[in-house]
Order: C-alpha cells, then structure tokens, then sequence
C-alpha cells in the first residue's frame, strides 16, 4: 500500500510541474531551476520608479509555505478614486521603518495552528538572485520570527530549488523594465 501512494504522489509531482507555465515541456530537471539557500538576500521593490531597490534585507526562502509573508504593522485599508489601497510599516527588523501604500489585491484567510486569519494581500517587485517578478505578499505580523520577509512556493514553484544545508549563496541582481 505504502508503494502505490508513493507512486500516486509522483505522478501528482509530475502532473503539476509538467502544467506549470514556467516550464512548457514538462520535463523535472535541475537546469529548469536555480538553486538557493533557505536563506537569502532579496530585494523589495515597492514601486518600479524607485529602482534601484532601497529595501535589500535576509528573507527566509520556505517551500513549506504556500504563500509568501510580508511583516506589517500598522495596516489601514484606504479609499481614493474608487480604488482600495493599504497603507502599513514594513519593519526590517534592522531598525528600518519602510512606510509603503500599495494597491489592495484581495483579502485571504490563512490556516495558522491558533485558527484562521484574515490578511490583506499587496503586490510588489521581489527580486531573488536574477530572478524577479512583481509577487503577491500577504501582509502579516512577523515581529516574532527571524526574518521579516517569507518568500513561500507561490515564487518558488517557477524558479527555485532550494537547499536548506545553505545560505546566502547569492545577492540580488535583477534586470527590471519601469
């Protein structure tokens, strides 16, 4: 019994890497990805006209979960010209105090172990190594974990194997259009 579930947990890894945009011909191989540490430097980008990135800060790369996690406080959900946007302190847990005002995405509720949580998402540029995308970050209260940044598969399905003997094995460096 213990085979075929393993069996039917691989044509399931198959399957779903073989339907990912990131990789057209389906084929499950380490030259399709870049490969990191589970911990990295990223870099921020809250509005393309600010490049370079001013925020560059240690990001916990995390397959485990599914989204990724920006720590926030202070949030406030604002209205101007019929367009939700939230207002909050990104706190770098370096003494830095980012204040950002992003468009809101959507609202999505997280199971955590203490029950479920509503959460506000925001877009924003993330730049990983040389790859960068405008990403979807939750925003949450991270003031108690290590890093304040969580990078979660829905970056890293695309683009990245991630090693967890490592860390800090490259700086980012991405090329980004205004």
């Amino acid at each position: 019994m213990h085979h075929y579930l393993l069996a039917l947990s691989l044509m399931g890894l198959v399957t779903s890497v073989s339907a990912e945009p990131g990789n057209p011909s389906g084929e499950i191989s380490p030259d399709n990805f870049s490969i990191y540490g589970h911990v990295e430097k990223v870099a921020l980008i809250p509005d393309n006209s600010k490049l370079p990135a001013d925020i560059e800060i240690p990001a916990l790369l995390d397959t485990g979960a599914a989204k990724s996690s920006l720590h926030a406080r202070d949030i406030e959900v604002i209205e101007t010209n019929d367009q939700k946007l939230v207002r909050f302190v990104f706190d770098d847990h370096n003494g830095g105090q980012h204040p950002m005002t992003l468009p809101l995405v959507k609202k999505v509720s997280i199971k955590q172990a203490s029950g479920k949580q509503v959460r506000y998402v925001v877009r924003m540029g993330l730049c990983v190594g040389d790859h960068y995308e405008k990403h979807l970050f939750t925003l949450s209260d991270r003031s108690r974990m290590t890093y304040p940044v969580l990078v979660g598969r829905n970056f890293l399905k695309h683009t990245a194997l991630v090693s967890s003997k490592h860390k800090m094995t490259s700086e980012p460096n991405c090329m980004v259009d205004g």
